[in-house]
C-alpha cells in the first residue's frame, strides 16, 4: 500500500520511501519503514489524506523554528521530534536567500566553497540526526524525516540512515539525487531563467543546482569525510550516534527483509 501511495503525492513534495533498497548483505528495506518528504505545509487535502492513512508513528522535523513558524505543518496525529539539522560550524557566512545562491565571479566561487564544507561537516555532532537515529534504534517507526524541500538536510540524514542500514555507496547516492528528477520543474525553470548568466559565469550553474536540486559531488564529499574522519564508516556510527556493531545488525534484521 505505501509503495503505491507515495506515487500519489505531486513530485515536487519529495515524498518518498526508502523502502526496496538492497543491502550488501543481499536483503532489501522493507516498505512503509521510513519516509522522506519536503515541508508538509506544501500538502494538498487529498495528499494529507493519504499520510494520514500511512501510519507513520513519528515525524523528524529538520527544519529551524524560524522556518516552522512561516510555514508550519499541518495538525498531525503522531509525535513530532523538531530539531534543526543546520549546523554552524564549518556553515558560517553562507547566505541562503536567493540572492545569495545568485552570486558570481570570485563571490560565487566563496560561496561554492562554504557550501561545501557546511555538507561536508553535517553529519557530525548534529543533534537532529542523533534524535533521528535515536528513534530508529527505539524502533519508533515507521517514520518520516522531512526539512523545507526534502532535499538537503533530509537528503543528509538519509544517506547515513541508508548507510547504517548497508545500502552501498552508489545506491545511497542513486537515493540523493532523486531530489534532482522529482524538484525537475523548479530546477529546469531556474535553469532556463539564468542560462544566459551561466554561460558567462559556470559557478552559477554550480549554485542554482544546489538552490532547487543536489550535485552528486556533493553527496560523494559526505559520504566520503564520514568515512574518512573515523577511518571506517562503523567508527563512524560507533562515535556518532553510540552504535556498535551488534546493535546495527538488529536494527539490519528488525528493518531488513
Amino acid at each position: 500500500m505505501s509503495e503505491n501511495s507515495c506515487e500519489q503525492f505531486r513530485k515536487e513534495l519529495n515524498f518518498r520511501d526508502l523502502g526496496g533498497y538492497a543491502t550488501e548483505d543481499g536483503r532489501k528495506i522493507k516498505h512503509g519503514i521510513f519516509y522522506r518528504s519536503g515541508a508538509f505545509s506544501g500538502m494538498n487535502t487529498a495528499e494529507k489524506k493519504i499520510f494520514d492513512g500511512l501510519g507513520i508513528r513519528c515525524v523528524i522535523d529538520l527544519r529551524t523554528e524560524e522556518e516552522n513558524r512561516r510555514n508550519p505543518d499541518p495538525p498531525l496525529n503522531m509525535p513530532v521530534y523538531r530539531c534543526s539539522g543546520v549546523v554552524s560550524k564549518g556553515g558560517e557566512g553562507i547566505d541562503f536567500s536567493p540572492k545569495g545562491m545568485k552570486q558570481i565571479g570570485s563571490a560565487g566561487q566563496k560561496q561554492w566553497e562554504l557550501l561545501q564544507k557546511y555538507y561536508q561537516e553535517m553529519p557530525f555532532q548534529n543533534p537532529a540526526f542523533q534524535m533521528m537515529m535515536k528513534q530508529a534504534e527505539q524502533k519508533h517507526v515507521p517514520l518520516c524525516i522531512h526539512c523545507a524541500t526534502g532535499k538537503d538536510r533530509t537528503g543528509v540524514a538519509c544517506m547515513i540512515l541508508l548507510r547504517m542500514l548497508g545500502v552501498n555507496e552508489e545506491t545511497v547516492l542513486d537515493d540523493y539525487m532523486l531530489s534532482c528528477v522529482y524538484r525537475k520543474k523548479a530546477l529546469d525553470h531556474i535553469l532556463e531563467k539564468n542560462k544566459e548568466e551561466i554561460k558567462a559565469e559556470p559557478i552559477l550553474k554550480k549554485l542554482l543546482i544546489m538552490k532547487d536540486g543536489v550535485l552528486r559531488e556533493t553527496g560523494e564529499a559526505v559520504l566520503k569525510n564520514m568515512h574518512e574522519r573515523y577511518g571506517s564508516y562503523a567508527a563512524y556510527f560507533e562515535n556518532e550516534f553510540g552504535l556498535k556493531e551488534e546493535q546495527i545488525q538488529e536494527m539490519r534484521d528488525w528493518y531488513l527483509e
